[in-house]
């Protein structure tokens, strides 16, 4: 199973050729960037300076280390030379007149380049906008005075070339846009975004810690954070449960050899995490679960009236990531999968593909997630990057369009999107892209067709006629990863938690202390109705206990003094509603306990 990839969404959604413009003035601004640094720091050594999907960034060595007060200061460097009115001429030179000219400037980085540019025959181009010339293929405004509204956000380090073994240079981020309302608009999303920070979050509501000692990457969770993942978890497996599937657990490590017969090892040789036994055999914690999941199948013989086979399994999976891009719960080293695998025939495919996808849809509306979905199919230029022919490949991939068109009448372009070069290891996919609260989008829920592990591990079905038929494999997770979806799910709830998620779903707050008997009887008879629920008794006032409990964004607080304690009732208040009343306890018991049963 693979990872889920991110991907940031467009915003605001424009033609072809708006991009096209916009991507021109975000380049011209990385060499603007780049004209400002050198004002500051004449020895600084250039690294490169894209558009993104958003802005720009440009990678420096500099002298010393950049701080956050450096930002206004270069921004209104850039502002200056904007004003200017430069143009943006573009030249080629000979290889080695290119690579003399880079020497002589003092730019090693950009030295590394055209030597690649040189030796693969590409033509070696520099843009020159006033006294500034940048190693440069190009995509620029005509001049200074198309360049828009912008802004410099944060620094970063990065790793030259990606290569953590590489010097680490200084990153500077900034954004732009074609008006100032558009920027204003995305500033304002970043600043929300900033609140409902998963990080954040997870700290404040006690949900996940990281420790130095236990590493990067490999998140350790509270109770709090665990009874999230648990239910979240459950209500996945009740899905599937409905349509069949069978629990199964396999253990964390393997022989290399499972990995060499599926093609992993090959192929994710430098992610895997290895282990050496004392008796000379190499091991592997698994990455993924498919290749364990194929020997449970493949154990005995199976009859065609058996089909389909359907496994689940919660666990979780290890994969060796670079320090620099291990972040929070989005990109981390060990990743919890509800993880799926179905074995059919190949005239089962379509009925199993439509049953997980009714699982997906249904699970994701439970929180208000729309989602958009992308046939995730393979470049037949980068075949090597995947397992089996391009005959497989183009089978598995008429057979996922099939059900992708079938499916409501979708359309590529329309109802899906088209994703050549986004298939997984073994087998074309449909991803599933959900739009948070916030406009941006994340890849989720994924559903792969593989012809080729069957393939690779024999796995058969002995026919109607008596001989040995090839069957198919289906691979399935709803959440992706639990780590995850829970960073995208606390962001787009702003940690804001349903009944029947929220790690304690009512707080009772005594008056005095005076209630605090009764208070452990409505909070037991909460219980008894199958409600996470605690009490707060302290010698505090009823209001910082109210505060106390909005802090960490508990759905209700049940409130008793002496007069609910007398009636044996209790006053309600919602997280989201304020003051509902006050109502007997036993009524608010069935109706909360209703509310966290439906999953509303």
């Amino acid at each position: 199973m693979n990872a889920p990839k991110q991907s940031p969404k467009q915003s605001p959604k424009r033609p072809p050729s708006d991009l096209k413009a916009l991507e021109a003035m975000r380049h011209s601004l990385s060499h603007v960037l780049a004209m400002a640094v050198l004002e500051m720091f004449p020895e600084a050594k250039l690294g490169i300076g894209p558009a993104t999907d958003d802005g720009f960034y440009y990678d420096f060595d500099l002298p010393r280390t950049l701080i956050p007060e450096d930002l206004p200061i270069l921004e209104q460097k850039m502002r200056k030379i904007v004003k200017r009115n430069l143009t943006f001429e573009g030249k080629e030179l000979p290889p080695k007149e290119a690579i003399d000219a880079l020497k002589q400037a003092g730019q090693p980085y950009k030295v590394e380049l055209a030597e690649e540019f040189a030796s693969a025959k590409e033509p070696i181009t520099f843009y020159t906008s006033g006294p500034f010339t940048d190693l440069c293929k190009g995509g620029h405004v005509k001049s200074t005075k198309q360049i828009g509204p912008f802004k410099l956000t944060r620094i970063a380090g990065a790793y030259w070339r990606g290569d953590e073994n590489r010097p680490q240079l200084q990153r500077i981020y900034g954004v732009a846009f074609a008006t100032q309302p558009e920027l204003d608009a995305y500033l304002k999303r970043q600043e929300e975004a900033e609140q409902r920070d998963h990080r954040k979050l997870g700290k404040e509501l006690d949900l996940f810690i990281h420790s130095d000692l236990v590493g990067g990457g490999l998140p350790l969770w509270t109770p709090r954070g665990t009874i999230l993942r648990n239910e979240l978890d459950k209500f996945v497996q009740s899905l599937r449960d409905e349509y069949g599937y069978q629990e199964v657990a396999i253990p964390h490590i393997s022989k290399k050899d499972l990995y060499e017969k599926s093609g992993h090892w090959s192929k994710f040789a430098n992610e895997l995490y290895r282990v050496h036994s004392r008796e000379g055999d190499d091991y592997a914690l698994k990455p993924m679960n498919c290749p364990h999941h194929t020997q449970l199948y493949a154990d005995r013989p199976r009859s065609y009236r058996e089909l389909p086979v359907r496994y689940r399994e919660t666990t979780a999976v290890y994969r060796d990531e670079q320090s620099g891009e291990v972040s929070g719960l989005s990109r981390v080293r060990a990743l919890t999968q509800d993880d799926a695998h179905v074995f059919c025939r190949q005239d089962q495919i379509q009925a199993e593909i439509l049953a997980i996808w009714d699982i997906v849809e249904r699970f994701y509306a439970a929180f208000d997630l729309p989602l958009t979905v992308r046939f995730s199919r393979h470049e037949p230029s980068e075949l090597d990057a995947h397992l089996g022919t391009e005959p497989v490949w183009k089978a598995a991939e008429a057979q996922l369009k099939k059900v992708i068109e079938g499916k409501a009448g979708k359309r590529v372009g329309v109802d899906y999107i088209d994703g050549p070069g986004e298939a997984a290891l073994y087998g074309p996919k449909i991803d599933f892209i959900a739009e948070d609260a916030l406009g941006r989008e994340h890849q989720v829920a994924t559903i792969q067709l593989d012809f080729n592990l069957p393939e690779n591990f024999d796995l058969t079905c002995i026919a109607e006629d008596g001989k040995e038929e090839r069957i198919v494999m289906i691979h399935a997770a709803i959440m992706g990863s639990i780590e995850r979806f829970l960073s995208v799910l606390i962001e787009h709830l702003a940690g804001v938690f349903p009944l029947w998620l929220a790690p304690e779903q009512v707080r009772v707050l005594t008056i005095s202390q005076k209630q605090a008997k009764y208070a452990e009887e409505v909070a037991a008879a909460l219980r008894e109705a199958g409600l996470r629920a605690t009490v707060d008794a302290d010698a505090e006032t009823i209001g910082k206990k109210i505060r106390n409990a909005e802090t960490m964004k508990i759905p209700y607080m049940l409130v008793v003094g002496d007069k609910e304690k007398q009636a044996g009732s209790v006053a309600i208040r919602s997280y989201r509603e304020g003051d509902l009343g006050t109502k007997q306890l036993a009524a608010v018991a069935k109706q909360l306990a209703a509310e966290s049963a439906g999953r509303s």
